[in-house]
């Protein structure tokens, strides 16, 4: 085959070591067809990029990003390891609740309102939200107010029908709408035809105004994107590779302790082959007793497989997807390959991975909860100069044992009371290194100011 025309300036040597690079010269897999090129071939073809590579943009194609979601939402619901790691997750960020706390009575009333609404129900709404935006990578919240007396009531809206994100053509972070894809002709809960008006949203989809009208929160995004990732994304090939591997294995296992009767008959014409087999069209029955003469040779034939040497192929699926889910393998129900001292190493960037998460939690729930509290100014159920703020009180994801935190805060206070007497440190210093070790990030100069307050009353 000739070089085309842009290679001919390249050695022989060179275009042979191109070519064994080449990841797709050999059988693709389901990374090369979900994030790699989607040609393949010959060298020509490798150096030709498809029409619809979007270079510029870092998201996925939309058949390949609905073709995800739908693997995803299946691995969850049919997948053992992939239900734990999204379920873990939401167990880990919320634990037994969030809780807020506003500096007004009336800012608490109308966050108490919005809370408690049986339409929102957000003291269970948190763990969907926070499951599906580890299982989707993202959530459309769509807000619907009440113009009179300013109440708001929320919906998740599936990621998958929304279809198109638009944003400032000079700012991607700035988004301005979002369409949902048709979803064609609907009736309404009467089982009567849906309005003309309906009808024609239903068939052409209908766009919603960020901000005002739906809100978008996502995860596992890099800052040229506008959709985020499922935490399975990545992980979904191998999800998938290790219940195959799990099933092949059962199989065999199932199959280790079957045989078979090998009956040779010595001297046998074809004739008595034939009358041989038709006595025994059944099988004989466990445990029962075979008599026969020199004439018949009875052997069983049992299958060699050594299903205890494939343990380490298990292990090694299984040690990627934990990598892929930035959980220790003692997470995912093994605890034989390690000890306490072990785990608790192991274990700590995962808790700073779900810590990450509440960060991103409680983003989502301030920015639903500011809105609230925007609506119920703009309805004058709160005056215009009340103080709004608030804190939003996630549990604690616990790192240390309390016994030996609570002993080394008592060593640490003496020291820092010992290092102020003698005129080496500042209050606020001193104050800036205990909140430091207990994990806790406080305003010094704020939390001083009160100090001053609460001593004058």
């Amino acid at each position: 085959m000739s070089r085309p025309p842009f290679l001919r300036w390249l050695p022989s040597s060179t275009m042979r070591v191109q070519e064994q690079s080449n990841p797709l010269a050999s059988s693709s897999t389901e990374e090369d067809r979900y994030w790699g090129r989607t040609v393949s071939g010959t060298e020509e073809d490798y150096y030709w990029r498809s029409l619809a590579d979007n270079w510029s943009q870092k998201d996925p194609l939309p058949s390949t990003y609905l073709e995800l979601h739908n693997l995803c939402y299946e691995a969850y619901n049919a997948n053992p390891l992939a239900f734990a790691i999204i379920e873990m997750t939401t167990s880990f960020v919320l634990g037994k609740g969030v809780t807020f706390s506003a500096n007004h009575p009336a800012v608490q009333s109308v966050l108490q309102d919005f809370w408690h609404d049986p339409d929102n129900h957000m003291e269970t709404r948190i763990y969907a939200l926070c499951t599906e935006l580890s299982l989707y990578g993202e959530q459309f919240i769509r807000f619907y107010v009440n113009a009179i007396d300013g109440s708001v009531k929320i919906r998740q809206v599936d990621p998958s029908i929304i279809d198109q994100v638009e944003t400032d053509p000079d700012d991607i972070e700035t988004v301005l709408r979002f369409h949902r894809r048709p979803i064609g002709p609907s009736a309404n809960q009467l089982g009567e035809p849906a309005s003309m008006a309906q009808e024609q949203r239903n068939f052409e989809g209908e766009w919603f105004v960020a901000g005002s009208e739906m809100v978008q929160f996502c995860i596992n995004k890099v800052s040229n994107a506008k959709r985020g990732k499922s935490d399975l994304a990545t992980l979904i090939p191998w999800l998938r590779r290790y219940k195959d591997w799990l099933t092949d294995r059962v199989r065999i296992n199932k199959y280790k302790g079957a045989f078979l009767w090998d009956v040779q008959l010595l001297g046998a014409d074809k004739k008595a082959i034939d009358r041989k087999k038709m006595e025994h069209t059944v099988p004989p029955e466990p445990g029962s007793v075979l008599i026969h003469n020199e004439a018949e040779i009875w052997s069983a034939i049992k299958p060699e497989i050594n299903a205890n040497e494939a343990a380490e192929d298990g292990r090694a699926l299984k040690l990627m997807i934990a990598v892929g889910a930035q959980v220790p393998e003692h997470y995912l129900s093994d605890g034989s390959n390690g000890n306490k001292a072990t785990a608790t190493e192991m274990g700590l960037p995962t808790l700073l991975k779900f810590q990450r998460r509440q960060y991103v939690m409680r983003f989502l729930l301030r920015t639903i909860l500011d809105r609230v509290l925007k609506e119920a100014c703009r309805a004058q159920r709160l005056a215009a100069d009340i103080d709004l703020r608030y804190e939003l009180l996630f549990p604690e994801i616990d790192v240390d044992d309390h016994q030996m935190l609570a002993s080394s805060t008592q060593m640490l206070v003496s020291a820092l009371t010992v290092a102020k007497q003698q005129g080496w440190v500042s209050d606020e210093t001193a104050m800036r290194l205990l909140f430091q070790f207990a994990g806790e990030e406080i305003d010094i100069h704020e939390e001083l100011a009160r100090i001053h307050v609460s001593g004058k009353e």
